[in-house]
């Protein structure tokens, strides 16, 4: 049986016809995948588990982000597709269109609060922070199909403020550190035959990633949340 491109291109699906894309159009991902390929800690053969979970994840990663339409995604299978984290409720492939890949990863948090963070607001909170880009990589698969359970590592350098909602009246706002930050975590992804996920399970510490982040002084905004972004440099769209 031949692999699906999803597995061995990392950039398959930003090739797709006729789907409907967040903003008109399919992403730009030079910088992560700069960063990427300059800071990766492991640079895994093509046939091995690693490399093909790795472009799995990353073709999920883009369609979530960026399609649309849940009847784009060719990564899942639509029958039973279902997400969590860290041990919370099941979210459907409409959850994750309707809350964002970043809310439905951080949830709420004594840092971030992911009920006062609409969809485009939470990809701009992360994408001003982290200006480089945010990159990910498998670190090591410990199982195969058709449960496959992998380590990995999301990274990028804080060199924009961060901006982000802790509750429906207060902002959490805190200066760069112009440093790396990294998170790990480990999650169990079940596919079926086609090599579309039927569901995943993500584990690791939200917190790790603010903790790196509000190293310099922090501050909290006493203010309405209204789900928009003001100030001039809130107006970078590349990806």
């Amino acid at each position: 049986m031949s692999l699906p491109d999803y597995m061995t291109d990392r950039n398959a699906v930003l090739n797709d016809q006729g789907v409907n894309w967040r903003g008109g159009k399919a992403p730009n991902y030079t910088k992560p995948n700069a960063l990427f390929e300059a800071e990766r800690t492991q640079v895994h053969p093509s046939d091995s588990l690693e490399f093909l979970v790795e472009n799995l994840v990353k073709n999920w990663e883009k369609e979530a982000s960026f399609k649309t339409e849940a009847v784009d995604w060719r990564t899942i299978d639509h029958k039973v597709y279902k997400f969590s984290t860290n041990g919370g409720g099941w979210q459907s492939v409409e959850d994750m269109l309707r809350v964002g890949t970043y809310n439905a990863l951080l949830g709420e948090t004594q840092y971030y609060s992911s009920k006062n963070s609409g969809f485009e607001e939470s990809h701009l909170t992360f994408k001003q922070s982290l200006r480089g880009g945010f990159a990910w990589e498998c670190l090591n698969v410990y199982s195969g199909p058709p449960v496959v359970a992998f380590k990995w590592r999301h990274w990028g350098k804080f060199t924009g403020k961060l901006r982000c909602p802790v509750s429906d009246t207060e902002k959490l706002v805190a200066d760069p550190t112009n440093e790396t930050v990294e998170i790990f975590g480990v999650t169990i992804a079940h596919v079926n035959d086609k090599f579309q996920i039927e569901s995943l399970e993500t584990f690791y510490d939200p917190a790790a990633l603010f903790n790196e982040m509000l190293k310099n002084s922090p501050s909290v905004l006493k203010c309405p949340i209204t789900g928009q972004t003001t100030g001039a440099d809130e107006k970078e769209t590349e990806e």
